[in-house]
């Protein structure tokens, strides 16, 4: 009987040491399962909305620039780069969080006809990633060339500045 006592210590003992162990080297598999959701999924949306957040930020910068650029000029740019040093250090990236895009500086200019009732007609849209750019008599667009949805459902195109 004394040696199944010694035998249930050490298996008390071994079965903490491995608790801890486990808890120390996969607390987040540990947390995922305790809480019920998929960390791996979570991550992906924190770094998309991230990413969605940062293209946001650089559109309002690119809508200040081609605004100051209108300012002082008294012209709209026939190309994005016309700005570039003097109100845009460089045309900023695209980072959408959609896959099939990659990191995208690339500026795509219209024809002013993909502009229908003062918005952009995303059906004649080539979905690059990068900046689109559009110009008629009455306004300047500049937007995301994806016609992907945000995570908001909105497609990013739809997400751009008008003057």
């Amino acid at each position: 009987m004394g040696a199944c006592i010694l035998n249930a210590q050490r298996l008390s003992s071994l079965c903490m040491l491995l608790g801890a162990a486990l808890a120390v080297s996969g607390c987040a598999y540990l947390k995922t399962e305790t809480f019920g959701g998929d960390s791996s999924d979570d991550v992906e949306r924190s770094e998309r909305m991230s990413l969605e957040s940062r293209t946001l930020s650089r559109l309002a910068a690119l809508e200040r620039s081609l605004n100051d650029f209108i300012q002082a000029e008294g012209r709209v740019p026939k190309r994005l780069e016309d700005m570039v040093p003097k109100y845009l250090a460089e045309i900023p990236e695209v980072e959408t969080g959609i896959r099939r895009h990659k990191e995208n500086g690339g500026v795509r200019y219209y024809p002013a006809d993909i502009i229908m009732d003062g918005q952009v007609n995303g059906a004649r849209l080539k979905d690059t990633g990068g900046w689109g750019f559009v110009r008629n008599e009455e306004r300047v667009i500049v937007f995301v060339d994806c016609t992907h949805p945000m995570m908001g459902g909105s497609p990013w195109y739809q997400a751009r500045g008008v003057y």
